[in-house]
C-alpha cells in the first residue's frame, strides 16, 4: 500500500499565514495614523496574545476534533448552551466583519468612483450595493468563489509583503518621529489605543487546526504552525505598518482611503498607486464573495443542527443557501446603514471594534473549555501545565482586548449576548431528552413477562449438516463470485470466472479436495450482485463467496469471513485534467497557492461524488458529508464500469470505490490518461472471503488454506498477475495475517 501524502511543517505554516491575511491590514494604517505611530506598539502585545491563542486552539484542535471548531470545544464544558453561544456571536462577528470588508472595498473604490467618499451617505450606499453584490454572485454556487479567492488574495498579499521588504527605501526617520506621537498620548494608552484594530487582522487564526487531519504529525507540527504562521503575519503586518509610517505624513495617511495606494503612489507614481488600489479592491471583492457564501453556509450547518431557524437550511439546486444569503444581506445592510459615520475610517473602526467583542468572547469560552479536554484525555502533567499558562495568557489577553475595545463596542456586545440568551431560550428545549415514564417502564416490563419460554415438549430441530459433509454429499462445491469487481473477481472474455479472489478461491478448492476425500469434486461458479451476494451465503446457494468484499462488523452480523487476502481501502478516480486545487484537497496535500479560508468546503460543495450503492464507499462518503456540512450532488451507480463512465462524461467529478478496482477501471477505459487516481486511501479496509456463519470447521479449512498459500511463496506471483509488484508494505500485511501452524 502507498502512504498518503501529508502535509509538511512548513506547507501548513505557509497555509495558517495565508489564510489569516485578507483585507483585513488594508485600512489598518488608516487607522492607527489616528493615534500615530505609537500605535504601532500595539502589534507587539497583539502578537504574543495571539500566538497564545492560536496555540490555545491548536491543542483544542487535538483534543477535540468534530465539527463546529470553537462551538464544538466549547460543548466540551458547557454543554449545548456553550455550543449556541459561542456560534451565535462568531456567527455575528462574520456579519460584521464583511461590512467591514465593503467598507475596505469602498474605500479603494473611492480613486476610481470619487462619488463613493464624497458623504456618509455615499459611503454607505456603495457598501451596500456591494453587500449585495456579493451575495448575489453566490446564487450560483460556491465553484466561482473559489477560483476568485484563490486568485484576488494576492491582492493583498502581494502589495503588503512587497511594502515589507522594499519599502525601506523610501522609508525617512524625521517623517516617522513626526507621526511618532502626535496627541501626547502615555505609553500605556498608546499601546492599548490600538489592540481591537490590530486583533482584527489576525482574526482567523482559530481555524488553524482545521487541518490536523492531513498532517504528518499533528501533534507536533498543528502547534508549531500555528505559532509560525502568526508569527509570520504578526512581522508581515508590523513591517508593513511601521514602514509606511515613514512613507507617508501621518496627516495624509490618517486622512486616506486607501493607504496602500498612497504609499506606493509616493514610492513610484500615482499609475502605481493606482494599480495597487485596483489590486486592493479585487482583493477585497475576492474576501466578500468567500464570505458571504462562509457565513450563509455557518447558518444552514447551524440550522442543520437545529441551532437556527430551518430557512436557513433550504438550498437551490446550485447548493447555495439562497434564502439564508437574502436574509443576512439585509441584516448586514442593516450594519452598514447603524454604522453611518463622516468619515470611512470611523465607519471602519467602529464595526472592528464590535467584531472583535463578538469574537473574542467566543475565544475565551472556547479556551476555557481546554482544561475539560485535557483532564478527559489525561494528558501528562507536564503538557498540562504547559498548556494551561498558554491558554491563561490567550484569556488574559482576549479580556483586555474586550476592554480596549472601548465600552460603546463592549456594551454593543453584550446586547448581542443578551439577544443571544433570548434566541437560546426558545432553542434549548429541542435538546432536553425528556425521562422515561413510569407507564413506559411498565410497558416493558409487561412486554419481557409476555414473551413466552420454549415449552419443553418442544424438540429442537436437528442440526444442518457441516458445509464440507454437504459439499462431499453433492460432489460438488458452489463459488458465488462477483462478475464486476475485477481485478478481485469477474468474468472474462470466455464467460469464465477470474481475478485474483478467484485464484484464491481455487487453492481453497484443492484442500476441500483433499479433506472430504473427492478428488473429482466439481466447481460451480454462481455469479452474485452487490445486492444478493451476502443473501445468497446466507440461504446456502453458494458455499464460498469470491468477491472484493471489506471486512466490518455489520456485515459480520450477517456472515462470516476468513483472514484478509488484501489490504483494500477507498480510493477516488478522477478525470486527469480535474481542478489542481480539487486533487489537492482530496488528497489531503497542501496547497501551493494561497485561499482563503473556506475555499476548501465551497470547492468540494458544488463537485458531484458518484459511488456504487452498497459497498463500504458509500455510507463513508454520507458519513463525511455529514462531518463537513457538505451538501455536494452524490450520483449513485450500479457498477465499476457505471461510475468510471460518468466520470469520462463529466457527470460526476469524483468516483470513490475500492481503490485497486478503480486502478484497474483506470488502466483499462481508453482513451489512456484521461482518467487518475490519487495515491491516498480514504480508508482501510481489509478484503476477505465470505462464508456462512457457525460452521468453524469450514472456516478453519479456509484460514489454513490461505495461511499456507501466504508462507508458500506463491503469493507474489499471484499479486503482480493482477496488482503489480507488491511494495514491502504489501508483504508485511500478508505476513501479518498468516496464521502460524
Amino acid at each position: 500500500m502507498q502512504e498518503t501524502k501529508k502535509m509538511s511543517l512548513v506547507q501548513l505554516t505557509f497555509i495558517v499565514a495565508v489564510n489569516m491575511m485578507g483585507s483585513g491590514i488594508i485600512m489598518l494604517p488608516a487607522n492607527m495614523a489616528q493615534v500615530g505611530a505609537i500605535s504601532l506598539l500595539s502589534w507587539g502585545v497583539t502578537a504574543v496574545g495571539s500566538m497564545a491563542i492560536a496555540y490555545g486552539f491548536a491543542q483544542a484542535g487535538i483534543f477535540n476534533q468534530r465539527a463546529g471548531g470553537m462551538a464544538a470545544y466549547a460543548e466540551d464544558a458547557y454543554g449545548k448552551d456553550g455550543y449556541f453561544q459561542v456560534f451565535f456571536l462568531y456567527f455575528l462577528s462574520l456579519a460584521i466583519g464583511n461590512v467591514a470588508i465593503g467598507i475596505s472595498a469602498v474605500g479603494y473604490l473611492a480613486t476610481f468612483i470619487p462619488w463613493l467618499a464624497s458623504t456618509p451617505i455615499a459611503t454607505t450606499i456603495g457598501v451596500i450595493a456591494l453587500l449585495w453584490l456579493t451575495t448575489i454572485a453566490n446564487f450560483g454556487g460556491p465553484s466561482v468563489t473559489g477560483k476568485i479567492g484563490s486568485i484576488t488574495v494576492w491582492g493583498v498579499i502581494l502589495p503588503v509583503g512587497l511594502l515589507s521588504i522594499i519599502g525601506w527605501f523610501w522609508f525617512d526617520a524625521d517623517v516617522f518621529r513626526a507621526a511618532w506621537n502626535p496627541q501626547g498620548l502615555s505609553l500605556g494608552a498608546g499601546v492599548g489605543s490600538s489592540i481591537s484594530l490590530t486583533l482584527w487582522a489576525f482574526l482567523g487564526m482559530e481555524s488553524a487546526a482545521q487541518n490536523s487531519a492531513a498532517v504528518e504529525n499533528p501533534k507536533r507540527d498543528v502547534p508549531l504552525a500555528c505559532l509560525f504562521g502568526t508569527l509570520g503575519a504578526a512581522v508581515i503586518y508590523i513591517l508593513s505598518t511601521t514602514v509606511i509610517q515613514g512613507i507617508v505624513p501621518n496627516a495624509d495617511l490618517a486622512q486616506s482611503t486607501g493607504p496602500f495606494g498612497l504609499a506606493y503612489a509616493r514610492m513610484f507614481n500615482p499609475t502605481i498607486g493606482t494599480l495597487i488600489m485596483g489590486l486592493a479592491v479585487l482583493a477585497c471583492l475576492g474576501s466578500l464573495l468567500g464570505w458571504q457564501f462562509t457565513i450563509a453556509q455557518t447558518g444552514k450547518s447551524a440550522a442543520e443542527e437545529k441551532m437556527f431557524p430551518a430557512f436557513f437550511s433550504k438550498v437551490n439546486k446550485m447548493g447555495a443557501p439562497l434564502v439564508g444569503m437574502m436574509v443576512l444581506g439585509v441584516v448586514q445592510s442593516l450594519l452598514a446603514l447603524s454604522t453611518i459615520s463622516p468619515t470611512l475610517s470611523e465607519q471602519f473602526s467602529a464595526l472592528v471594534n464590535l467584531a472583535v467583542v463578538t469574537n473574542v468572547i467566543p475565544y475565551v469560552v472556547a479556551l476555557s473549555a481546554l482544561m475539560v479536554m485535557m483532564k478527559s484525555g489525561q494528558v501528562p502533567q507536564g503538557t498540562y501545565r504547559r498548556n494551561v499558562v498558554i491558554a491563561l495568557i490567550a484569556m488574559v489577553y482576549s479580556v483586555y482586548a474586550l476592554y480596549a475595545s472601548g465600552k460603546d463596542a463592549v456594551l454593543g456586545g453584550m446586547l448581542v449576548m443578551g439577544l443571544a440568551y433570548i434566541i437560546w431560550g426558545f432553542i434549548a428545549p429541542r435538546f432536553v431528552k425528556p425521562a422515561a415514564t413510569a407507564a413506559k417502564v411498565a410497558a416493558l416490563v409487561i412486554a419481557l413477562l409476555a414473551v413466552a419460554s420454549p415449552s419443553d415438549a418442544q424438540r429442537a430441530p436437528a442440526a444442518p449438516a457441516t458445509t464440507l459433509e454437504r459439499i462431499k454429499a453433492a460432489g460438488q462445491v458452489r463459488l458465488g463470485y462477483r462478475t464486476d469487481a475485477r481485478p478481485f473477481s469477474y468474468r472474462d472474455e470466455s464467460g469464465n470466472a477470474a481475478g485474483y479472489s478467484v485464484a484464491l478461491c481455487l487453492e481453497v478448492v484443492d484442500a476441500i479436495k483433499a479433506e472430504a476425500g473427492v478428488p473429482a469434486l466439481k466447481v460451480e461458479w454462481v455469479p452474485v450482485t452487490l445486492a444478493d451476494r451476502f443473501s445468497a451465503v446466507q440461504q446456502g446457494q453458494i458455499d464460498l463467496l469470491c468477491g472484493a468484499d471489506a471486512e466490518t462488523l455489520a456485515r459480520r452480523a450477517d456472515v462470516a469471513f476468513s483472514i484478509p487476502i488484501f489490504p483494500g481501502g477507498i480510493g477516488a478516480l478522477l478525470r486527469a485534467d480535474a481542478p489542481a486545487r480539487l486533487k489537492e484537497i482530496l488528497s489531503g496535500q497542501a496547497s501551493t497557492r494561497p485561499n482563503w479560508r473556506a475555499q476548501a468546503g465551497q470547492l468540494l460543495q458544488v463537485q458531484t461524488f458518484a459511488v456504487i450503492a452498497g459497498t463500504t464507499a458509500e455510507p463513508w462518503l454520507a458519513g463525511k458529508q455529514k462531518e463537513f456540512k457538505l451538501t455536494a450532488k452524490v450520483a449513485p451507480v450500479k457498477s465499476y464500469d457505471a461510475g468510471v463512465q460518468q466520470v469520462l462524461d463529466r457527470k460526476a467529478n469524483v468516483f470513490f470505490g475500492d481503490r485497486a478496482i478503480l486502478l484497474d477501471a483506470a488502466a483499462r477505459h481508453v482513451p489512456a490518461g484521461k482518467l487518475i487516481v490519487l495515491d491516498r486511501y480514504f480508508t482501510y479496509e481489509s478484503v476477505a472471503l465470505a462464508m456462512a456463519r457457525g460452521d468453524e470447521g469450514f472456516r478453519l479449512l479456509v484460514d489454513r488454506t490461505l495461511s499456507r498459500f501466504y508462507a508458500s511463496g506463491k503469493l507474489p506471483g499471484l499479486y503482480v498477475k493482477w496488482f503489480g509488484e507488491p511494495g514491502e508494505n504489501a508483504l508485511t500485511f500478508f505476513r501479518w495475517n498468516a496464521l502460524p501452524e
